[in-house]
């Protein structure tokens, strides 16, 4: 019996806990809205006595309230509301979509600028002193000049080439072998320009 004594002290002990718990939340919420009623009745006392001091606040005042239960009560104009606010939030959208792609085609200027410094040389060939927007006309010049560098290396094969070798090489030389160099490399110059002019005379049917 004393055991059960014990819990039942316990259990009692418990609920005056729990009760002055909910006793002490209530008061505080009473006091809270207390506050907000105090508050609130005093800035509607200043409200309204600012408004009795001046006609326009009257009217403005009583202009508001009218409006607003108007916009609460009239389903047109709610409808009007949220039509605007339809409008608002596509300019709002459409204008973020054109940053969007003014920052697209600002990075894409970018490359393209990038891509004329770096191939400026090739562009200027053919008179292009600006970037090029296209992919395939960019493409297109390279492989142009790839095709006359293709000709230009096999021209200056048989004589740019053999004067900068030869001359390349004279120059380490000294003395008698130098001179020997140098009438040796202008007989193989002139017996190759003199044997590629001959080839191409004999081509064209010039020479039979």
């Amino acid at each position: 019996m004393a055991e059960e004594r014990s819990i039942e002290e316990i259990e009692a002990e418990i609920e005056a806990i729990r009760k002055a718990k909910e006793e002490a939340e209530s008061e505080s919420q009473a006091r809270m809205q207390e506050t907000y009623a105090k508050a609130k009745a005093e800035s509607e006392i200043k409200e309204i006595a600012d408004i009795s001091q001046d006609s326009r606040k009257t009217i403005q005042y009583k202009l508001n309230t009218k409006v607003a239960q108007h916009i609460d009560n009239s389903v047109e104009v709610q409808e009007k509301i949220e039509k605007t606010a339809d409008k608002l939030v596509e300019k709002g959208l459409m204008v973020q979509e054109n940053r969007a792609n003014a920052d697209v085609t600002r990075s894409e200027d970018e490359i393209l600028q990038a891509d004329y410094e770096k191939n400026q040389n090739e562009y200027m060939y053919h008179g292009i002193n600006h970037k090029i927007d296209k992919e395939w006309k960019r493409k297109l010049i390279h492989v142009i000049n790839d095709v006359w560098f293709v000709i230009w290396a096999i021209i200056s094969c048989f004589t740019i080439v053999p004067i900068s070798t030869f001359l390349g090489r004279i120059t380490a030389l000294r003395g008698f072998m130098k001179w020997v160099a140098i009438i040796l490399g202008c007989a193989l110059l002139l017996a190759c320009l003199g044997g590629l002019t001959y080839g191409c005379l004999k081509w064209t049917g010039v020479v039979h």
